[in-house]
Protein backbone atom coordinates (compact mmCIF):
# COMPACT_ATOMS: atom_id res chain seq x y z
CA UNK A 1 0.00 0.00 0.00
CA UNK A 2 3.06 2.25 0.53
CA UNK A 3 4.22 1.64 -2.41
CA UNK A 4 1.25 2.74 -4.17
CA UNK A 5 0.65 5.56 -2.06
CA UNK A 6 4.01 6.98 -3.22
CA UNK A 7 4.60 6.11 -6.34
CA UNK A 8 1.58 4.52 -8.47
CA UNK A 9 -1.35 7.12 -7.49
CA UNK A 10 0.81 10.12 -7.75
CA UNK A 11 2.13 9.18 -11.33
CA UNK A 12 -1.20 8.68 -12.40
CA UNK A 13 -2.24 11.77 -11.45
CA UNK A 14 0.83 13.16 -13.35
CA UNK A 15 -0.03 11.32 -16.23
CA UNK A 16 -3.99 12.67 -16.58
CA UNK A 17 -2.36 16.47 -15.53
CA UNK A 18 -0.34 16.62 -18.61
CA UNK A 19 -2.80 14.55 -20.64
CA UNK A 20 -5.23 17.13 -19.64
CA UNK A 21 -2.77 20.12 -20.68
CA UNK A 22 -2.22 18.64 -23.81
CA UNK A 23 -5.95 18.24 -25.19
CA UNK A 24 -6.61 21.78 -23.59
CA UNK A 25 -3.78 22.86 -25.75
CA UNK A 26 -4.69 21.08 -28.81
CA UNK A 27 -8.52 22.41 -28.38
CA UNK A 28 -7.12 25.68 -28.25
CA UNK A 29 -5.33 25.25 -31.37
CA UNK A 30 -7.97 23.43 -33.00
CA UNK A 31 -10.89 26.45 -31.84
CA UNK A 32 -8.15 28.99 -32.75
CA UNK A 33 -7.37 27.65 -36.57
CA UNK A 34 -11.45 27.45 -37.28
CA UNK A 35 -12.40 30.83 -35.90
CA UNK A 36 -9.76 31.79 -37.93
CA UNK A 37 -10.61 30.09 -41.10
CA UNK A 38 -14.25 30.56 -40.50
CA UNK A 39 -13.81 34.51 -40.16
CA UNK A 40 -11.74 34.36 -43.43
CA UNK A 41 -14.63 32.23 -45.06
CA UNK A 42 -17.43 35.11 -43.66
CA UNK A 43 -15.41 37.83 -44.99
CA UNK A 44 -14.44 36.50 -48.38
CA UNK A 45 -18.24 36.29 -49.04
CA UNK A 46 -19.09 39.18 -47.97
CA UNK A 47 -20.67 38.59 -44.67
CA UNK A 48 -18.79 41.23 -42.29
CA UNK A 49 -21.57 41.17 -39.79
CA UNK A 50 -21.36 37.60 -38.81
CA UNK A 51 -19.24 36.63 -35.68
CA UNK A 52 -18.20 33.18 -35.53
CA UNK A 53 -16.58 30.81 -32.39
CA UNK A 54 -15.62 28.28 -31.47
CA UNK A 55 -16.10 25.71 -28.20
CA UNK A 56 -14.14 22.42 -29.63
CA UNK A 57 -15.22 21.90 -33.35
CA UNK A 58 -18.62 23.47 -32.38
CA UNK A 59 -19.47 26.78 -33.54
CA UNK A 60 -21.67 29.54 -32.67
CA UNK A 61 -22.83 32.15 -34.49
CA UNK A 62 -23.76 35.93 -33.70
CA UNK A 63 -24.41 39.08 -35.04
CA UNK A 64 -27.19 41.26 -36.67
CA UNK A 65 -28.70 39.35 -39.54
CA UNK A 66 -29.13 41.76 -42.55
CA UNK A 67 -31.49 40.17 -44.53
CA UNK A 68 -33.82 36.86 -44.59
CA UNK A 69 -31.73 33.64 -44.55
CA UNK A 70 -28.42 35.30 -44.88
CA UNK A 71 -27.75 33.48 -41.02
CA UNK A 72 -29.12 29.88 -43.14
CA UNK A 73 -26.69 30.78 -45.77
CA UNK A 74 -23.66 31.51 -43.73
CA UNK A 75 -24.22 28.06 -41.48
CA UNK A 76 -24.24 25.92 -44.61
CA UNK A 77 -21.21 27.89 -45.91
CA UNK A 78 -19.36 27.06 -42.51
CA UNK A 79 -21.06 23.53 -42.33
CA UNK A 80 -18.56 22.67 -45.45
CA UNK A 81 -15.38 23.58 -43.35
CA UNK A 82 -12.96 20.83 -42.95
CA UNK A 83 -12.78 20.09 -39.12
CA UNK A 84 -16.30 21.87 -38.37
CA UNK A 85 -19.04 19.84 -36.59
CA UNK A 86 -22.10 21.80 -36.05
CA UNK A 87 -22.92 25.58 -36.00
CA UNK A 88 -25.66 27.05 -33.67
CA UNK A 89 -27.44 30.51 -35.08
CA UNK A 90 -27.64 33.12 -32.10
CA UNK A 91 -28.09 35.88 -34.72
CA UNK A 92 -30.44 38.87 -34.70
CA UNK A 93 -32.93 40.09 -36.77
CA UNK A 94 -32.12 43.35 -38.43
CA UNK A 95 -35.09 45.57 -37.19
CA UNK A 96 -37.51 46.66 -40.24
CA UNK A 97 -38.57 50.31 -40.56
CA UNK A 98 -42.51 51.57 -41.57
CA UNK A 99 -42.49 53.72 -42.83
CA UNK A 100 -39.24 52.82 -45.09
CA UNK A 101 -37.72 56.61 -45.92
CA UNK A 102 -34.02 57.01 -47.72
CA UNK A 103 -32.63 60.69 -49.15
CA UNK A 104 -29.34 61.57 -50.93
CA UNK A 105 -28.78 65.67 -50.77
CA UNK A 106 -26.33 67.27 -52.71
CA UNK A 107 -25.11 71.39 -52.05
CA UNK A 108 -22.08 71.54 -54.87
CA UNK A 109 -19.30 69.72 -53.21
CA UNK A 110 -21.20 68.59 -49.95
CA UNK A 111 -23.40 65.27 -50.21
CA UNK A 112 -25.28 63.71 -47.19
CA UNK A 113 -27.05 60.53 -47.20
CA UNK A 114 -29.75 59.80 -44.53
CA UNK A 115 -32.61 57.43 -43.85
CA UNK A 116 -32.75 53.81 -44.31
CA UNK A 117 -30.79 51.85 -46.61
CA UNK A 118 -30.82 47.46 -46.61
CA UNK A 119 -26.78 46.40 -44.91
CA UNK A 120 -25.35 45.72 -48.82
CA UNK A 121 -26.06 49.53 -49.78
CA UNK A 122 -24.82 51.13 -46.60
CA UNK A 123 -21.65 49.86 -47.46
CA UNK A 124 -21.39 50.22 -51.05
CA UNK A 125 -22.70 53.19 -51.58
CA UNK A 126 -20.29 56.17 -50.35
CA UNK A 127 -17.55 54.42 -52.90
CA UNK A 128 -20.60 54.49 -55.84
CA UNK A 129 -21.20 58.21 -54.67
CA UNK A 130 -17.28 58.88 -54.77
CA UNK A 131 -17.20 57.38 -58.76
CA UNK A 132 -19.90 59.36 -59.51
CA UNK A 133 -19.33 62.60 -58.16
CA UNK A 134 -15.61 63.06 -57.69
CA UNK A 135 -14.48 65.26 -55.43
CA UNK A 136 -17.40 65.79 -53.35
CA UNK A 137 -17.03 65.46 -49.33
CA UNK A 138 -19.47 62.80 -48.03
CA UNK A 139 -21.75 62.66 -44.87
CA UNK A 140 -23.34 59.18 -44.31
CA UNK A 141 -25.56 59.11 -41.68
CA UNK A 142 -27.41 55.80 -42.56
CA UNK A 143 -28.94 53.20 -40.96
CA UNK A 144 -29.21 48.95 -42.25
CA UNK A 145 -32.76 48.04 -41.81
CA UNK A 146 -35.19 45.78 -43.32
CA UNK A 147 -38.37 46.76 -45.51
CA UNK A 148 -36.89 48.21 -48.28
CA UNK A 149 -38.61 48.17 -51.44
CA UNK A 150 -38.03 45.31 -53.75
CA UNK A 151 -35.98 47.45 -56.37
CA UNK A 152 -34.12 49.99 -53.98
CA UNK A 153 -30.92 49.22 -55.36
CA UNK A 154 -32.13 50.66 -59.07
CA UNK A 155 -33.57 53.57 -57.01
CA UNK A 156 -30.57 54.42 -55.56
CA UNK A 157 -28.46 53.98 -58.44
CA UNK A 158 -30.90 56.22 -60.16
CA UNK A 159 -30.74 58.91 -57.53
CA UNK A 160 -26.66 59.00 -57.36
CA UNK A 161 -26.50 59.29 -61.92
CA UNK A 162 -29.30 62.07 -60.74
CA UNK A 163 -27.69 64.09 -58.35
CA UNK A 164 -24.53 63.62 -60.33
CA UNK A 165 -25.83 66.01 -63.07
CA UNK A 166 -27.51 68.53 -60.46
CA UNK A 167 -25.19 70.60 -57.73
CA UNK A 168 -28.53 71.35 -55.51
CA UNK A 169 -30.70 68.82 -55.61
CA UNK A 170 -32.61 66.16 -53.04
CA UNK A 171 -33.30 63.00 -53.60
CA UNK A 172 -36.17 61.55 -50.83
CA UNK A 173 -37.89 58.02 -51.21
CA UNK A 174 -40.79 57.42 -48.78
CA UNK A 175 -41.91 53.45 -49.62
CA UNK A 176 -42.97 53.55 -52.99
CA UNK A 177 -42.63 57.32 -53.77
CA UNK A 178 -38.94 58.92 -55.20
CA UNK A 179 -39.16 62.80 -54.58
CA UNK A 180 -36.99 65.16 -56.58
CA UNK A 181 -36.37 68.41 -55.51
CA UNK A 182 -34.03 70.79 -56.16
CA UNK A 183 -33.05 74.91 -57.96
CA UNK A 184 -31.96 76.14 -61.34
CA UNK A 185 -30.97 79.48 -62.05
CA UNK A 186 -33.62 80.89 -64.58
CA UNK A 187 -31.47 82.36 -67.86
CA UNK A 188 -28.78 79.62 -67.22
CA UNK A 189 -27.40 77.89 -70.05
CA UNK A 190 -25.60 75.30 -67.93
CA UNK A 191 -28.75 74.55 -65.66
CA UNK A 192 -30.74 74.40 -68.49
CA UNK A 193 -28.59 71.97 -70.47
CA UNK A 194 -28.81 69.87 -67.00
CA UNK A 195 -32.31 70.05 -66.45
CA UNK A 196 -32.31 68.54 -70.37
CA UNK A 197 -29.84 65.75 -69.55
CA UNK A 198 -31.98 65.31 -66.93
CA UNK A 199 -35.19 65.06 -68.41
CA UNK A 200 -33.48 62.68 -70.57
CA UNK A 201 -32.39 60.34 -68.10
CA UNK A 202 -35.83 60.29 -66.50
CA UNK A 203 -37.08 59.27 -70.05
CA UNK A 204 -35.02 56.23 -70.21
CA UNK A 205 -35.85 54.67 -66.86
CA UNK A 206 -38.16 52.52 -65.63
CA UNK A 207 -38.16 52.85 -61.53
CA UNK A 208 -40.82 49.18 -61.28
CA UNK A 209 -43.17 50.23 -58.82
CA UNK A 210 -41.61 53.25 -57.72
CA UNK A 211 -43.77 56.46 -58.29
CA UNK A 212 -41.55 59.87 -59.20
CA UNK A 213 -42.37 62.71 -57.53
CA UNK A 214 -40.13 65.13 -59.52
CA UNK A 215 -40.57 68.48 -58.71
CA UNK A 216 -37.75 70.56 -60.35
CA UNK A 217 -39.49 73.02 -63.24
CA UNK A 218 -37.35 73.94 -66.16
CA UNK A 219 -34.86 77.07 -65.65
CA UNK A 220 -36.61 80.07 -67.80
CA UNK A 221 -34.27 80.61 -71.17
CA UNK A 222 -32.38 84.04 -71.53
CA UNK A 223 -34.70 86.03 -74.22
CA UNK A 224 -38.05 85.42 -71.15
CA UNK A 225 -36.52 86.81 -68.59
CA UNK A 226 -38.56 89.93 -67.48
CA UNK A 227 -36.21 92.53 -65.88
CA UNK A 228 -37.48 94.10 -63.02
CA UNK A 229 -39.04 97.49 -63.18
CA UNK A 230 -39.54 100.54 -60.84
CA UNK A 231 -42.71 99.71 -59.30
CA UNK A 232 -46.09 102.02 -59.54
CA UNK A 233 -47.49 101.05 -56.18
CA UNK A 234 -46.56 104.11 -53.83
CA UNK A 235 -46.35 101.46 -50.81
CA UNK A 236 -45.74 97.90 -50.13
CA UNK A 237 -47.58 94.69 -51.04
CA UNK A 238 -47.36 91.50 -50.19
CA UNK A 239 -49.24 88.30 -51.91
CA UNK A 240 -48.61 84.66 -50.89
CA UNK A 241 -50.31 81.46 -52.97
CA UNK A 242 -49.54 78.06 -53.33
CA UNK A 243 -46.73 79.00 -56.05
CA UNK A 244 -44.63 81.43 -53.25
CA UNK A 245 -44.86 85.01 -51.93
CA UNK A 246 -44.18 87.75 -54.46
CA UNK A 247 -43.28 91.46 -52.72
CA UNK A 248 -43.71 94.59 -54.83
CA UNK A 249 -43.23 98.28 -54.05
CA UNK A 250 -40.93 101.09 -52.77
CA UNK A 251 -38.38 101.16 -50.19
CA UNK A 252 -37.08 104.01 -48.55
CA UNK A 253 -33.41 103.01 -48.08
CA UNK A 254 -31.69 100.19 -49.35
CA UNK A 255 -30.69 98.73 -45.80
CA UNK A 256 -34.81 98.35 -44.94
CA UNK A 257 -34.90 96.93 -48.89
CA UNK A 258 -32.31 93.97 -47.41
CA UNK A 259 -34.32 93.60 -44.05
CA UNK A 260 -37.29 92.62 -45.39
CA UNK A 261 -35.89 90.50 -48.17
CA UNK A 262 -33.59 88.95 -45.37
CA UNK A 263 -36.32 88.46 -42.97
CA UNK A 264 -39.02 87.24 -45.82
CA UNK A 265 -36.55 84.33 -46.71
CA UNK A 266 -36.40 83.38 -43.25
CA UNK A 267 -40.07 83.63 -43.20
CA UNK A 268 -41.16 81.82 -45.79
CA UNK A 269 -37.91 79.88 -47.07
CA UNK A 270 -35.43 81.60 -49.47
CA UNK A 271 -36.91 79.42 -52.77
CA UNK A 272 -40.48 80.61 -52.31
CA UNK A 273 -39.74 84.76 -52.24
CA UNK A 274 -39.74 87.10 -55.05
CA UNK A 275 -39.03 90.51 -54.46
CA UNK A 276 -39.64 94.05 -56.80
CA UNK A 277 -38.70 95.96 -53.94
CA UNK A 278 -37.19 99.61 -55.44
CA UNK A 279 -35.27 101.84 -53.12
CA UNK A 280 -36.77 105.69 -53.33
CA UNK A 281 -33.96 107.45 -50.48
CA UNK A 282 -35.80 109.96 -48.69
CA UNK A 283 -38.99 109.85 -49.73
CA UNK A 284 -42.02 109.61 -47.97
CA UNK A 285 -43.62 106.08 -49.01
CA UNK A 286 -47.15 105.56 -48.03
CA UNK A 287 -47.48 108.81 -46.36
CA UNK A 288 -45.56 107.25 -43.62
CA UNK A 289 -42.07 108.44 -42.22
CA UNK A 290 -39.13 106.18 -42.27
CA UNK A 291 -39.35 104.48 -39.05
CA UNK A 292 -43.17 104.28 -39.68
CA UNK A 293 -42.61 102.24 -42.66
CA UNK A 294 -40.20 99.80 -41.62
CA UNK A 295 -42.74 98.89 -38.91
CA UNK A 296 -45.72 98.79 -40.83
CA UNK A 297 -43.45 96.55 -43.36
CA UNK A 298 -42.03 94.27 -40.52
CA UNK A 299 -45.81 94.16 -38.95
CA UNK A 300 -47.06 93.18 -42.46
CA UNK A 301 -44.48 89.80 -43.34
CA UNK A 302 -45.34 88.78 -39.86
CA UNK A 303 -48.92 88.73 -40.09
CA UNK A 304 -48.82 87.11 -44.27
CA UNK A 305 -46.27 84.49 -42.55
CA UNK A 306 -49.43 82.86 -40.63
CA UNK A 307 -51.84 82.99 -43.54
CA UNK A 308 -52.05 80.08 -45.93
CA UNK A 309 -53.19 81.64 -48.63
CA UNK A 310 -53.95 86.19 -48.83
CA UNK A 311 -52.53 89.86 -49.57
CA UNK A 312 -51.62 92.66 -48.05
CA UNK A 313 -51.50 95.79 -49.76
CA UNK A 314 -50.09 99.21 -47.51
CA UNK A 315 -51.10 102.16 -49.25
CA UNK A 316 -51.63 105.69 -48.35
CA UNK A 317 -54.89 104.89 -47.61
CA UNK A 318 -53.98 102.27 -44.82
CA UNK A 319 -53.38 98.46 -44.93
CA UNK A 320 -55.40 96.20 -47.05
CA UNK A 321 -55.20 92.30 -45.46
CA UNK A 322 -57.11 89.59 -46.30
CA UNK A 323 -56.22 85.24 -46.30
CA UNK A 324 -57.06 82.75 -44.10
CA UNK A 325 -54.96 81.52 -41.21
CA UNK A 326 -53.99 77.94 -40.94
CA UNK A 327 -56.31 77.64 -37.36
CA UNK A 328 -58.38 79.79 -34.54
CA UNK A 329 -55.69 80.44 -32.37
CA UNK A 330 -53.40 81.51 -35.18
CA UNK A 331 -55.92 83.90 -36.20
CA UNK A 332 -56.60 85.88 -33.16
CA UNK A 333 -52.91 86.10 -32.72
CA UNK A 334 -52.17 87.89 -36.24
CA UNK A 335 -55.15 90.24 -35.47
CA UNK A 336 -53.37 91.12 -32.08
CA UNK A 337 -50.08 91.24 -33.32
CA UNK A 338 -51.29 93.83 -36.22
CA UNK A 339 -52.90 95.98 -33.85
CA UNK A 340 -50.15 96.49 -31.52
CA UNK A 341 -47.18 96.57 -34.46
CA UNK A 342 -48.58 98.82 -36.65
CA UNK A 343 -48.01 103.06 -36.48
CA UNK A 344 -50.84 104.79 -35.22
CA UNK A 345 -51.73 106.53 -38.67
CA UNK A 346 -52.15 103.22 -40.57
CA UNK A 347 -55.49 101.96 -40.81
CA UNK A 348 -56.56 98.37 -40.41
CA UNK A 349 -59.13 96.87 -42.98
CA UNK A 350 -58.60 92.65 -42.89
CA UNK A 351 -60.80 90.60 -44.09
CA UNK A 352 -59.39 87.48 -42.44
CA UNK A 353 -60.62 84.05 -41.53
CA UNK A 354 -59.65 80.48 -40.62
CA UNK A 355 -58.70 78.08 -43.95
CA UNK A 356 -60.79 75.52 -44.39
CA UNK A 357 -59.99 72.36 -43.25
CA UNK A 358 -57.75 70.22 -45.09
CA UNK A 359 -59.05 66.58 -46.54
CA UNK A 360 -57.69 63.27 -44.43
CA UNK A 361 -54.29 61.82 -45.18
CA UNK A 362 -52.83 58.23 -44.91
CA UNK A 363 -49.42 58.30 -42.81
CA UNK A 364 -47.34 57.89 -46.05
CA UNK A 365 -48.80 61.36 -47.91
CA UNK A 366 -48.87 62.85 -44.53
CA UNK A 367 -44.90 62.19 -43.93
CA UNK A 368 -44.66 63.35 -47.43
CA UNK A 369 -46.39 66.73 -46.80
CA UNK A 370 -44.65 67.51 -43.47
CA UNK A 371 -41.18 66.67 -44.85
CA UNK A 372 -41.67 69.13 -48.10
CA UNK A 373 -42.87 71.98 -45.60
CA UNK A 374 -39.63 71.03 -43.55
CA UNK A 375 -37.47 70.72 -46.71
CA UNK A 376 -38.63 74.60 -47.71
CA UNK A 377 -37.68 76.26 -45.01
CA UNK A 378 -36.05 75.18 -41.38
CA UNK A 379 -37.42 76.40 -37.63
CA UNK A 380 -35.76 78.57 -36.37
CA UNK A 381 -34.99 79.13 -32.45
CA UNK A 382 -33.04 82.30 -30.55
CA UNK A 383 -29.27 81.04 -30.53
CA UNK A 384 -28.01 78.72 -27.71
CA UNK A 385 -31.80 78.33 -26.87
CA UNK A 386 -34.96 76.26 -26.98
CA UNK A 387 -37.30 79.63 -27.63
CA UNK A 388 -38.66 79.45 -30.85
CA UNK A 389 -38.42 82.58 -33.40
CA UNK A 390 -41.03 84.21 -34.29
CA UNK A 391 -39.93 83.85 -38.09
CA UNK A 392 -40.82 80.53 -37.27
CA UNK A 393 -44.70 80.63 -36.38
CA UNK A 394 -45.67 80.43 -39.72
CA UNK A 395 -44.13 77.56 -40.45
CA UNK A 396 -45.28 75.63 -37.63
CA UNK A 397 -49.27 77.06 -38.40
CA UNK A 398 -48.81 75.50 -41.35
CA UNK A 399 -46.82 72.28 -39.75
CA UNK A 400 -49.95 72.20 -37.59
CA UNK A 401 -52.38 72.22 -40.15
CA UNK A 402 -50.77 68.99 -41.68
CA UNK A 403 -50.83 67.20 -38.91
CA UNK A 404 -54.52 67.92 -38.16
CA UNK A 405 -54.88 65.78 -41.26
CA UNK A 406 -53.86 62.58 -40.34
CA UNK A 407 -55.19 62.29 -36.78
CA UNK A 408 -54.75 59.05 -36.50
CA UNK A 409 -50.82 59.17 -36.53
CA UNK A 410 -48.24 59.52 -33.35
CA UNK A 411 -45.79 61.98 -34.88
CA UNK A 412 -42.05 61.96 -33.17
CA UNK A 413 -40.47 65.70 -33.08
CA UNK A 414 -36.92 65.15 -33.51
CA UNK A 415 -34.34 67.47 -32.29
CA UNK A 416 -31.02 67.93 -33.88
CA UNK A 417 -28.49 70.18 -33.33
CA UNK A 418 -24.80 70.72 -34.81
CA UNK A 419 -21.31 69.98 -33.44
CA UNK A 420 -20.48 72.83 -32.08
CA UNK A 421 -20.40 72.92 -28.16
CA UNK A 422 -20.24 69.17 -25.98
CA UNK A 423 -22.16 66.45 -25.97
CA UNK A 424 -24.48 66.32 -23.07
CA UNK A 425 -25.28 70.07 -23.93
CA UNK A 426 -25.88 69.39 -27.51
CA UNK A 427 -28.49 66.34 -26.16
CA UNK A 428 -30.01 68.33 -23.79
CA UNK A 429 -30.65 71.02 -26.35
CA UNK A 430 -32.04 69.21 -28.76
CA UNK A 431 -34.47 67.56 -26.18
CA UNK A 432 -35.60 70.85 -24.75
CA UNK A 433 -36.34 72.14 -28.60
CA UNK A 434 -38.42 69.22 -29.74
CA UNK A 435 -40.27 69.78 -26.03
CA UNK A 436 -40.56 73.53 -27.48
CA UNK A 437 -42.07 72.34 -31.02
CA UNK A 438 -44.61 69.81 -29.24
CA UNK A 439 -45.82 72.70 -26.66
CA UNK A 440 -46.19 74.82 -29.32
CA UNK A 441 -48.35 72.29 -31.25
CA UNK A 442 -50.49 71.41 -28.41
CA UNK A 443 -51.30 74.95 -27.65
CA UNK A 444 -52.21 75.17 -31.56
CA UNK A 445 -54.81 71.83 -30.90
CA UNK A 446 -52.83 68.76 -31.68
CA UNK A 447 -53.61 66.42 -29.11
CA UNK A 448 -50.54 65.62 -27.05
CA UNK A 449 -50.44 61.96 -27.03
CA UNK A 450 -50.17 61.78 -30.57
CA UNK A 451 -46.63 63.90 -29.95
CA UNK A 452 -43.25 62.42 -28.57
CA UNK A 453 -40.46 64.78 -28.34
CA UNK A 454 -37.39 63.24 -29.08
CA UNK A 455 -33.21 64.85 -28.94
CA UNK A 456 -30.31 63.60 -30.95
CA UNK A 457 -28.25 66.06 -29.90
CA UNK A 458 -24.85 66.29 -32.46
CA UNK A 459 -25.27 61.97 -33.50
CA UNK A 460 -27.38 62.89 -36.72
CA UNK A 461 -25.60 65.13 -39.00
CA UNK A 462 -27.06 65.84 -42.75
CA UNK A 463 -24.07 67.48 -44.10
CA UNK A 464 -20.85 68.52 -42.87
CA UNK A 465 -20.09 70.36 -39.28
CA UNK A 466 -16.89 72.30 -41.25
CA UNK A 467 -18.76 75.19 -43.25
CA UNK A 468 -21.39 77.50 -41.78
CA UNK A 469 -23.80 76.40 -43.84
CA UNK A 470 -22.94 72.63 -43.19
CA UNK A 471 -23.95 73.94 -39.80
CA UNK A 472 -27.49 75.68 -40.20
CA UNK A 473 -28.27 72.00 -41.97
CA UNK A 474 -27.67 70.51 -39.11
CA UNK A 475 -29.39 72.13 -36.65
CA UNK A 476 -32.76 71.48 -37.71
CA UNK A 477 -36.02 69.54 -36.52
CA UNK A 478 -37.77 66.83 -38.16
CA UNK A 479 -41.52 65.44 -37.74
CA UNK A 480 -41.47 61.26 -38.34
CA UNK A 481 -44.81 59.61 -38.70
CA UNK A 482 -44.69 56.79 -36.45
CA UNK A 483 -45.70 53.28 -37.42
CA UNK A 484 -49.11 52.14 -36.08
Amino acid sequence: MSILNRWVIPGVVAVCAVTAITLFSETSKVEADLTQRAEALLKDKGMDWAEISFSGRDGTLKGVEPEENEAKWAIELLDLEWGVRKVVDETDDLKTQSPYSWGLVREDDQVSVIGYLPYSLTKSLPAEIDEKIPGVTISTQVEAARGAPSNIETVVHFSADLLSRLKRAKAFLLDDTLTITGTLEDGNADDIAQFEAVEEMIAATELNGITLDFQIARPKDPEDMVQAEDSEVDGFEVSRSADGVAMVGRMPSEDIRQTIIDLANRKFGAGSVSANLVVREGEKIANLGYDEYRRAALAILQAVSRLSEGAASLTADGLELNGGAFYEGALAEVREGLNEALPAGVTLNADLSVAAPGESVDAQECQTLLRNTLEKNTILFESGMATISSDSFGLLDNLVYTASRCTDNRIQIEGHTDSDGDDATNQALSERRAGAVVDYLVTAGIAADRLEATGFGEAQPVASNDTPEGKAKNRRIEFVIQAQ
